[in-house]
């Protein structure tokens, strides 16, 4: 025998992003929206969130709260507020403590004086608890007319997280900003060689829930997770999931989360 099949468990995680468009005090004092946000969150093993601005520092326990009211257990990693004006953001990174454990070494990124990204991206490890996956995910929300050079960065920022943590397998996602007159969306490949890394939002998607069509919402890997890539990936449509009205829909977000399904068992490297 020159080699042996190792084959995935049946077993999947899902990875999702998710901007939630302001999220501070005042979204976090409407019930209502908090509860489709938080609903949106258990769908998922792992949530990227952008777009924290509350500089108490609460909102998102409210949220937090409101994840766990179901019965269920997610805890999250945050990143320190990051921005070059008076209006600067957080990430976080919920995650499902059933199915999901997260490793020390959780940072944000070191651009140093060359000063790339309006809000440096926070990079965090994770491993699924009853498999042998363990990747880094990194959470990145560009400046929108900055996409283009911040884009082209996130590969140096990619190879970074790899080195820091010891772990070749890399989730870039988030908000890229990577569509209309923002970034050309047909040039991914010039930043993101096929041999390289894997594209996984299709730039047919609508991740945006005006009704123009806009792909902002990305999730990059690293070529390594190709045999935990589990074949599926997408947008997901709470509006429709929820039945929500249009005025509803738009309280939640002007983004619709964008996720992917892994193997929990398999990783090899």
């Amino acid at each position: 025998m020159t080699g042996s099949c190792i084959l995935p468990s049946a077993h999947k995680i899902k990875i999702a992003s998710f901007n939630l468009q302001i999220f501070g005090l005042t979204k976090a004092g409407k019930p209502e929206v908090v509860d489709v946000i938080a609903r949106v969150i258990r769908e998922f093993d792992i949530v990227a969130v952008q777009e924290i601005r509350d500089s108490a520092g609460t909102a998102i326990d409210v949220l937090a709260a409101a994840v766990d009211s179901a019965g269920v257990d997610y805890e999250y990693a945050i990143g320190p507020r990051v921005g070059r004006t008076s209006s600067k953001e957080q990430y976080a990174v919920f995650y499902n403590t059933a199915t999901i454990q997260a490793l020390p070494g959780a940072y944000t990124f070191d651009e140093g004086a060359s000063d790339p990204f309006e809000r440096e991206p926070y990079i965090a490890m994770f491993k699924a608890k009853d498999g042998a996956a363990d990747f880094v995910i990194i959470d990145i929300h560009t400046k929108p007319d900055d996409a283009t050079a911040e884009i082209e960065y996130l590969p140096t920022v990619m190879t970074d997280a790899a080195s820091a943590m010891g772990e070749p397998d890399v989730i870039c996602l988030g908000d890229f900003n990577a569509d209309w007159s923002y970034y050309d969306e047909d040039d991914y490949e010039m930043t993101f060689p096929i041999g390289f890394y894997n594209w996984l939002i299709p730039n047919a998607a609508d991740t945006t829930v005006a009704l123009s069509s806009n792909t902002y919402d990305r999730i990059v890997t690293t070529k390594s997770m190709d045999e935990d890539y589990a074949g599926t990936a997408g947008v997901f449509r709470f509006d429709l999931e929820y039945g929500l009205s249009a005025a509803e829909t738009a309280a939640v977000s002007d983004h619709y989360p964008v996720w992917a399904e892994f193997w929990a068992d398999g990783d090899t490297d």
